[in-house]
């Protein structure tokens, strides 16, 4: 009887362990799909709750947000960053719509867009780009601007597609040497945590989401809350799950946009303006760290490859010059809008 009961001990013990086990294996798993589910269901109450302001158009696979203000042609079509939207963008939007149709648009994954193919590519982006722009309504030739990263897809698309361009504005592109690009992931994850005083116009994560849904406008600062509707909407629905991981997937593939854009000639007769910041970081600071010789080189070597090209210096910004120094972005884009207006005539 002894043996017996030892044995019924012995097996509820493992049973119990059994148990014990299971649960900690699927709890994690189970957390995670819940955390999963929560956003997922506070990203689409959000986009019912706060739908885009632009057009959804439809390309190969997904569809992709387009959202433009003003009138009158050419066309500006703005190309952002890495990880941040085209709010950051709204002081020259809001400046140049008085006279001209501005465009710009979440890439895939971002914003209101869908997402697209893996990986996220600057060449990818620039198909994407083309593919957007054909199946809208707006004609070129476009003035094409870039920031950032952007610079990377808007060489590419320049390259290729040089007929649809009346000229083209890199804002601090990204450009390094040869022998530096294998450093490039690291080097762009720290550029893009150290934008700071820009909180508010980067995209929100993971539950800041949810509480976005819950408060709405209200969980906006002051200053965002002064910007039209559509700029306001476009903080509040940032950031989903599928834009972090098409962040992530630029990130990663940053060394291979570079070696993209590197291979990508530009056409000799689009002008081509590069806007070069003075300082790299912590401007207006003691300890502001002006921009390399080495980076201002670059650019102006970037400017060279076209025969109508030009190097303008932001001396009062870090690498956020259309927040630094918005009107000096209007106005260099106004001067090529200007040359092609001349040459249409």
């Amino acid at each position: 009887m002894f043996f017996l009961s030892a044995n019924r001990v012995k097996g509820m013990w493992g049973r119990r362990l059994l148990i014990l086990l299971a649960v900690l294996l699927v709890a994690p798993v189970a957390s995670f799909l819940l955390v999963r589910g929560v956003l997922a269901l506070a990203n689409w109450q959000l986009e019912r709750r706060f739908p885009p302001p632009g057009q959804m158009i439809a390309l190969d696979n997904h569809r992709v947000h387009l959202f433009c203000q003003g009138a009158n042609a050419p066309t500006v079509v703005i190309e952002p960053g890495l990880g941040v939207d085209w709010v950051a963008w709204a002081p020259v939007i809001l400046d140049l719509a008085r006279s001209v149709e501005v465009c710009v648009y979440d890439r895939a994954g971002y914003g209101w867009s869908e997402a697209g193919p893996m990986p996220r590519t600057a060449e990818r982006s620039a198909a994407d780009l083309h593919q957007l722009l054909a199946s809208s309504h707006h004609r070129g030739p476009y003035v094409l601007v870039a920031h950032s990263f952007g610079g990377y897809i808007a060489r590419i698309y320049a390259s290729r597609y040089p007929d649809r361009l009346g000229g083209v504005v890199l804002v601090d592109p990204a450009e390094r040497e040869p022998g530096d690009i294998a450093r490039a992931p690291e080097k762009a994850m720290g550029s893009l945590w150290s934008l700071s005083g820009l909180t508010d116009r980067l995209p929100p994560l993971g539950w800041e989401r949810v509480k976005r849904l819950q408060r709405g406008e209200e969980a906006l600062s002051p200053d965002v809350r002064k910007l039209p509707v559509a700029f306001r909407h476009r903080v509040v629905i940032a950031s989903s799950l599928d834009q972090l991981a098409a962040e992530w997937s630029e990130l990663e593939s940053v060394q291979a946009s570079q070696v993209q854009a590197r291979a990508a000639a530009f056409p000799r007769d689009v002008p081509l303006t590069v806007i070069t910041p003075l300082y790299s970081s912590g401007r207006g600071t003691a300890s502001a760290i002006p921009t390399s010789e080495t980076r201002r080189e670059l650019h102006r070597k970037l400017a060279e490859t076209s025969t109508l090209g030009a190097q303008v210096f932001a001396g009062q910004s870090g690498h956020m010059v259309q927040v630094d120094q918005p009107d000096l972005v209007a106005t260099t884009i106004r001067g090529v809008l200007a040359r092609v207006r001349q040459e249409r005539q």
